[in-house]
């Protein structure tokens, strides 16, 4: 065999040293080395038959041979074989080598070893020591984590921006009183600009209490299902940090700014006098800072330990009343429900006040829980005004005579007195009613012939008393002269004839007039009259006065004059006491 091998590896190298194209060779072996793979798996296969064949009984081929009847014989190797016996022939050993040399043979490789499964029991038993080993690895591992964890803090632990994995107590405390001894944040945005130091602020941490409470709160035994989670303590530390200053610095900074800033608006219902309705005024954002919001934000930027502090819009002071909001829309509706009413109040059938949107307007208000209200004091108020104007007993008016002459008068007791009470009463029925239309002014007194106020309030049939001119004129219904007559009025300076506007009381004749008495209890007269038609109370009236020798001109100044009543000679007496009637007016003036 030594022989057999050392002429393969010859012929190899002889083949490889005289064929110059390797390529070629390389191909030529490879299939070489396939066909001897291929050759000795045959190999294996008759062995095993063989060795069945043995077992068997069976005698007379020798083991290990292959019995082959497609096999060629080699060659190279029948040439080798008769070298070695002696009688070999040296042309075909150099025959058989270059036949070789094209047909090279790999014998000198390793061929590949066909694996073998190891019995079950060795299996068996090599997975467990495997798993031994692995279970013991684990076991080593945990418990070294449990002792790692009982003193150190677990991986992702932190507060705030502050990374503590891994970190004992003692080194957390340290880099806890570092990072808030040197803290300084700065608070900027809408106005502010501002930095604040840990002393400014007398910022302190009770960083032993936060350290022991961070370990406190861990469990060791448990530390592989919390090692991969995030162990925020921003919270253990928010509860142990101080600031006491902190407010007050805020609250100056923040005050200083809203000085040069807008104050938001809230939306509103206001009456438009154009459109003459209730609308709603839209809120105004504003640019305030909100103190509380400010405090607010920059706590939580100090508990993160955050050295930047934006304000955004959501620390401004914002409205509390948006436009779109239901109970605003609702009261806005309601006031408009009072603000319907258009009344016009009369006196004598003639326009005299109203009430309309733009008075209401002015009497209704919302309140902050959204309420509309009606001021009934505002309406009180209207109410008398209306009484005082429209009283018109006693007030002066100005008016033109039918022959021309313009007279002021101001007293008496002719006109209207409005009952105030029941004005306002009405009114507010009205209003809350949406009343659309008149409304007589309800009164005490009534005169007739109103026009407006601080004019003849009386119609055109009245008696026109002329104290300077010592004239008495009375006008029908069309403003036509119907009587006239010269008169002697009251004595000027003692008893001078009462000026204003009455009505005649009554008429009667004839009569006895009495004076007022006198202290020795006797009256200052007694004077009888045909006719006599009172003004003032039954005191003061027209009557005919036969003592007189004349009339007119100025005998009431002159010491003739009369105790106030007006001195009518006797046919003109009779004349007028035969038209005149209670109720028409009487007009005293100068």
């Amino acid at each position: 065999m030594a022989l057999h091998s050392k002429g393969k590896h010859s012929a190899k190298k002889a083949a490889f040293k005289s064929k110059p194209n390797r390529a070629r060779l390389k191909a030529e072996a490879a299939k070489a080395a396939q066909a001897e793979e291929a050759s000795e798996l045959e190999d294996a296969a008759s062995d095993a038959s063989a060795k069945r064949a043995s077992a068997k009984g069976s005698s007379g081929a020798p083991k290990h041979v292959r019995k082959d009847a497609d096999e060629k014989p080699d060659a190279g190797a029948d040439a080798v074989k008769s070298s070695e016996e002696g009688d070999a022939d040296p042309a075909s050993v150099d025959a058989a080598e270059k036949e070789s040399a094209y047909k090279p043979s790999f014998e000198w490789m390793n061929p590949p070893k066909k694996k073998q499964r190891l019995p079950r029991r060795q299996l068996l038993k090599r997975w467990g020591i495997a798993c031994a080993i692995v279970a013991g690895v684990v076991g080593a591992t945990y418990l070294g984590g449990v002792a790692l964890f009982a003193t150190h803090y677990y991986p992702n632990t932190s507060i705030a921006s502050l990374d503590l994995s891994f970190d004992s107590p003692s080194t957390a405390v340290e880099e806890l009183d570092d990072q808030v001894g040197s803290y300084t944040m700065h608070v900027k945005g809408h106005g502010m600009n501002l930095k604040i130091t840990s002393e400014d602020a007398s910022m302190a941490l009770d960083s032993e209490k936060v350290a022991d409470s961070i370990m406190e709160s861990q469990d060791p035994w448990i530390w592989p299902a919390e090692a991969f989670y995030v162990h925020d303590m921003t919270a253990i530390a928010a509860d142990s940090i101080s600031a006491t200053t902190l407010s007050d610095v805020l609250t100056t900074a923040v005050a200083s700014v809203n000085e040069r800033m807008e104050a938001p608006v809230d939306a509103s219902v206001i009456f438009d006098e154009e459109t003459a309705k209730f609308q709603i005024s839209p809120e105004v954002p504003g640019t305030m800072l909100n103190p509380d919001l400010v405090m607010e934000r920059t706590l939580a930027g100090l508990l993160n330990l955050d050295t930047d502090i934006v304000l955004t819009n959501d620390t401004l002071i914002t409205p509390q009343v948006y436009r779109d909001d239901k109970r605003l829309v609702d009261a806005c509706n309601q006031a408009n429900q009072l603000a319907r009413a258009d009344i016009t109040f009369t006196l004598d059938g003639i326009p005299a006040a109203s009430i309309n949107a733009s008075t209401i307007g002015a009497w209704v208000t919302i309140t902050p829980e959204f309420e509309v209200l009606f001021n009934d004091d505002e309406l009180t108020m209207w109410a008398e005004d209306i009484g005082e104007r429209f009283n018109t007993v006693g007030s002066e008016r100005t008016y033109v005579r039918p022959d021309g002459k313009e007279v002021t008068v101001s007293g008496g007791s002719y006109g209207w007195k409005v009952d105030g009470e029941e004005l306002e009463a009405a009114a507010i029925d009205a209003v809350r009613n949406g009343t659309i239309g008149q409304v007589e002014i309800p009164v005490l007194q009534s005169g007739s012939g109103f026009t407006s106020l601080g004019s003849q309030d009386w119609g055109l049939r009245y008696v026109d008393v002329d104290l300077s001119e010592q004239y008495a004129r009375f006008y029908d219904n069309g403003g036509s002269l119907i009587w006239e007559s010269d008169i002697v009025s009251g004595a000027k300076g003692k008893t001078d004839s009462p000026t204003g506007v009455y009505s005649l009381n009554h008429k009667q004749s004839p009569t006895v007039l009495i004076g007022e008495m006198t202290s020795d209890g006797t009256p200052e007269y007694e004077s009888k009259v045909n006719y006599w038609m009172p003004f003032k109370g039954n005191s003061v009236g027209l009557h005919d006065a036969t003592w007189q020798s004349a009339f007119g001109g100025s005998r009431y100044a002159s010491g003739y004059g009369s105790h106030g009543c007006i001195n009518l000679p006797l046919s003109a007496a009779e004349e007028l006491y035969s038209i005149i009637v209670p109720g028409d007016v009487v007009v005293v003036h100068y």
